[in-house]
């Protein structure tokens, strides 16, 4: 699956369960689900991190059921894809992110998720569009570094979440 098709495939989900809830996003607030999705990708990749122990170096866990991890790593990819749609970013490929050398530690890569997400909400809240598409392509250049410390391909991912996304639109 390309990348594009990802973010169709999203945006075909979030528009499905937006229908089936019912839910009014302008009572929400414009501001409040900018803030809600960004907030949201933070936890969902705390949630991560909380879930590999990686910051306890006297608990670092290993051989974490590959289950639990494409669960939550899809969790995370679900707000990462939405702040893509939202933001128009989604005319990103996979070739257009920069991969670098993976010499980073499992630490590294979160910490950098983490600063990346900052980094794409600040300038994106300022309508810096380039400034705010380039920082979103390195924080999903990272966000990719992370499934291969987790033992997860893209190619797995993608399929995962497109089945997922079909079994609950029932539109595949």
């Amino acid at each position: 699956m390309n990348l594009q098709q990802l973010f169709k495939v999203h945006e075909a989900m979030e528009n499905h369960i937006k229908a089936v809830s019912n839910l009014d996003e302008d009572m929400l607030g414009r501001e409040n689900l900018f803030d809600l999705r960004f907030l949201a990708l933070q936890v969902k990749i705390g949630e991560l991190a909380n879930l590999t122990k990686c910051y306890k170096y006297a608990r670092i866990k290993d051989n974490l059921p590959k289950e639990r991890l494409m669960a939550r790593y899809i969790d995370a990819m679900k707000f990462l894809l939405s702040i893509g749609n939202i933001n128009e970013f989604n005319i990103i490929n996979f070739d257009s992110i920069k991969r670098t050398e993976d010499d980073a530690s499992i630490i590294k890569v979160f910490s950098n998720i983490f600063e990346y997400i900052s980094e794409v909400r600040d300038l994106s809240h300022r309508n810096i569009y380039i400034d705010s598409l380039n920082a979103y392509m390195k924080l999903f250049a990272e966000f990719i570094k992370l499934a291969g410390h987790l033992g997860l391909t893209m190619e797995e991912v993608c399929d995962r979440y497109q089945s997922m996304v079909c079994e609950i639109t029932q539109s595949c």
